[in-house]
């Protein structure tokens, strides 16, 4: 009996191929759009017909939000949960549509995880998180208990978010930091303990799922 079909849209990016590698180990069949070019001619890149369930090949915060709305104009209107099969996501977790968990990360009890988001290599996320839209967590970061992650933001591979800090909409934490405070929107922190070091322009209007809302 053949493998069920999943596409891997927007495969540009080199993540593709642990995307593409959680969809073997799940016995899927990825056929990976490239929507813009560029992406590796040995990934399994042939042509997917919408309507069909897919999920996204690129890890940045920002970019995934972006590829979720060219998916949504090209008529992929199905995001799917995928689950690495060496992931542990705990039975109370509630992951929405299009959510990605790669290997060896750990999601814990009673935490959310908004429609598109990204959970890298070996992440760890602490019981009742509640992270946002299109987020996206670098590989080894640990996000404590109780932590709030806003709508497209992002937390460097190895940053550490002590637990009941809020991390604001776009806001960047980067790679190796140790969050004590709360992070507003669209800061961008460093260091240990993170500081401030410049800002990002936080866009009017909100940062919508178009899965959700076909906006």
């Amino acid at each position: 009996m053949p493998s069920p079909e999943i596409v891997v849209f927007a495969v540009a990016s080199r993540y593709a191929w642990d995307v593409v590698e959680s969809c073997w180990r799940a016995g899927l069949d990825p056929v990976c759009v490239d929507n813009v070019g560029g992406a590796d001619p040995d990934l399994p890149v042939r042509e997917a017909v919408a309507p069909a369930p897919f999920v996204l090949g690129l890890s940045s915060a920002g970019g995934r939000l972006a590829a979720a709305r060219a998916a949504q104009l090209d008529g992929f209107d199905d995001p799917v949960t995928l689950i690495d099969s060496s992931a542990t996501v705990a039975s109370t977790a509630t992951l929405s549509h299009g959510v990605y968990v790669n290997a060896g990360a750990v999601v814990a009890a009673k935490t959310s995880i908004g429609c598109h988001s990204n959970i890298n290599r070996s992440a760890s996320i602490g019981h009742d998180n509640d992270l946002g839209v299109a987020v996206s967590i670098g590989p080894g970061a640990v996000l404590a208990g109780s932590v709030v992650v806003g709508d497209l933001a992002f937390v460097g591979a190895g940053a550490t978010v002590l637990p009941e800090r809020t991390i604001g909409r776009r806001a960047i934490v980067g790679a190796g930091a140790v969050v004590t405070r709360d992070v507003l929107d669209g800061e961008v922190v460093v260091g240990n303990p993170a500081r401030v070091i410049s800002t990002v322009e936080i866009p009017e209007g909100g940062d919508q799922c178009p899965h959700c809302s076909n906006s």
